[in-house]
C-alpha cells in the first residue's frame, strides 16, 4: 500500500511537473514574468528566489502551477515592465502558452517511449510449434527464436507474414538462436489456396510452453486424475506431444471424446492416467494447470529503425486515446466505467511496478498522453479552453471581460472537482464489490 501510494504521488509530480515546465518554458521564452514555479499545492514547504521567478515545493504532491504576471487582469506591479504582462500579449501568444503544457506531457510522453524500445527493447518471437508437413516442420524445432528474416530484424509478427508474403514463395534466409547457439538457416514458404497466400506452417509467440506440467492448483482437474507437478506429458492418446500447443490442438480436433490416455514421464518412470472428458471442456480441464515455459529474451533495434518504432507506437496509443476522449463526449461510452480517479490510476500504477520497469513506463507514457489530451479539451479551467478564449479574441478583435471569463473558469474548476470526487467514491467503492 505504501509504494503504491509513494509510486502514485512520484508519478503524478513528474506529470504535473513536466505539465507546468512546459507553460513555464514557453512563458519564460515569449517574454512573460513568471512570479512562482511551484510543484505541488497548499502551503509551502520549501521555496527559493531566482532573479526573477520563485520556486517552490508545496505541501500536496498533486499538481502545480504556473504563476504569470498579469495572469487573473486585475493584478497591478509598477515593478513590471507593461510588455511583460500576460495580458497585455497578443492572443496567440496566450495561445501557445496554454498549448506547452499539453505538448511538454506529449514531448515527454515520446521520449520515455524511445527510452523503452532502445533500452528495454522486444520479446524476441519463437516457435511455440510446428504443423506437420510444413516447410516449418523440416526447419524449425519449438523453442527457436527468430532473429531475422531476410536480412532484417523481426520484432512483431507483421513483420514475420512480411517477410513470407514478400518473399513470394521463394527461399528465406533466417537467422535464429536455439538452445544458446545462433544458427542460420533457409526456409521457402508453401502456397495456401485454402488461406489465399503463403505460409510457413508454425505459431510465433513471445513465450513458448513446453509439454512440462510446472503447476497444478489444489482444484485443477489434472491433479485430481493423477496429473503431478513436474509431469512430462510425452503422448495422447499414443499421438505424440512436444509441446502443451500440440495437447491442445489434439484435444481440440476431437468430436465427442469420452475419455483419453496421457502418457507420462514422471522422474524417468512412465506412466499412462486415463481422464474422462466427457461433457467438459478444454478450457475446463486445463483449468488451474499452468506449464513450463521457455522464457522471454529481448533484443533491440538500432537508432533509426527504433525512433521509426516508437514514433508508431506513440502514434497508436495518441490515436488510442483520441478515438477514448471523442466516445467520452458523444457519450459512446459511460463517464463512470471509462474513467478511474486517483485511487484507481494509484492501483494501475501500482501493479504497472511490481511487473517490472518496461510495464510501469508504458503506463506512465499513456497517462501522459492523456493527461495531456484531456488538458486539451476545450472545458472551463483546462488549457484547451483557454486557447479557444485566446483565439476567440484574436477572432473578435478585443477582449474579453476578465470578470466574465474568470468566472466560466471558476466554474468549470468546481465542477471538474465535483467530478473527480465523484470518480474516486467509485473507485473506492470498486474496491470493495
Amino acid at each position: 500500500m505504501i509504494i503504491t501510494l509513494l509510486v502514485f504521488l512520484g508519478s503524478i509530480l513528474v506529470l504535473a511537473g513536466l505539465h507546468e515546465l512546459g507553460h513555464f518554458l514557453a512563458a519564460k521564452f515569449l517574454g512573460v514574468h513568471v512570479k512562482e514555479f511551484a510543484i505541488g499545492m497548499g502551503p509551502k514547504l520549501v521555496a527559493f528566489q531566482g532573479p526573477q521567478t520563485q520556486y517552490s515545493i508545496r505541501a500536496f504532491p498533486i499538481g502545480g502551477y504556473v504563476r504569470m504576471a498579469g495572469e487573473d487582469r486585475q493584478e497591478k506591479d509598477e515593478l513590471i515592465p507593461s510588455d511583460r504582462i500576460l495580458y497585455n500579449k497578443p492572443p496567440y501568444v496566450r495561445a501557445l502558452i496554454s498549448l506547452a503544457g499539453p505538448l511538454a506531457n506529449l514531448v515527454s510522453a515520446f521520449l520515455i517511449t524511445l527510452f523503452i524500445v532502445w533500452g528495454f527493447g522486444y520479446a524476441m518471437l519463437q516457435v511455440a510449434d510446428v504443423i506437420p508437413g510444413t516447410p516449418a516442420a523440416e526447419v524449425f524445432l519449438p523453442g527457436d527464436r527468430i532473429v531475422t528474416m531476410d536480412d532484417t530484424a523481426i520484432f512483431d509478427m507483421e513483420e514475420v507474414s512480411a517477410a513470407i508474403q514478400g518473399s513470394e514463395g521463394g527461399a528465406i534466409p533466417i537467422d535464429i538462436v536455439r538452445d544458446d547457439t545462433p544458427m542460420s538457416l533457409t526456409i521457402t514458404p508453401t502456397y495456401s489456396a485454402e488461406e489465399e497466400r503463403y505460409i510457413l506452417g508454425a505459431y510465433f509467440f513471445t513465450n513458448t510452453y513446453t509439454n512440462v506440467v510446472a503447476e497444478l492448483t489444489p482444484t485443477a482437474p489434472l491433479r485430481s486424475f493423477g496429473v503431478l507437478s513436474g509431469d512430462r506429458i510425452l503422448a495422447v492418446d499414443d499421438v505424440p506431444v512436444d509441446t502443451v500447443i500440440d495437447l491442445l490442438v489434439y484435444l481440440e480436433q476431437q468430436e465427442e471424446l469420452t475419455s483419453i490416455t496421457l502418457t507420462v514421464n514422471r522422474s524417468g518412470e512412465l506412466l499412462e492416467i486415463s481422464i474422462p472428458v466427457a461433457n467438459t471442456t478444454v478450457e475446463e480441464l486445463f483449468e488451474g494447470s499452468t506449464f513450463a515455459d521457455r522464457g522471454e529474451r529481448r533484443h533491440r533495434p538500432g537508432v533509426l529503425r527504433g525512433l521509426k518504432m516508437g514514433a508508431t507506437q506513440f502514434g497508436g496509443n495518441v490515436q488510442l486515446l483520441a478515438t477514448w476522449i471523442r466516445q467520452l463526449i458523444a457519450g459512446e461510452v459511460a463517464v463512470g466505467e471509462a474513467i478511474s480517479g486517483p485511487v484507481g490510476v494509484a492501483q494501475l500504477l501500482g501493479r504497472g511496478a511490481r511487473l517490472g520497469p518496461a510495464v510501469f513506463l508504458n503506463l506512465l507514457v499513456f497517462l501522459s498522453i492523456n493527461f495531456a489530451l484531456l488538458n486539451l479539451i476545450p472545458f472551463p479551467a483546462l488549457d484547451g479552453s483557454r486557447i479557444v478564449f485566446a483565439l476567440f479574441e484574436w477572432a473578435r478583435g478585443k477582449p474579453i471581460a476578465p470578470e466574465r471569463e474568470g468566472l466560466i473558469h471558476a466554474i468549470g474548476f468546481l465542477i471538474l472537482i465535483g467530478v473527480m470526487i465523484l470518480i474516486t467514491y467509485q473507485d473506492i467503492v470498486r474496491i470493495f464489490r
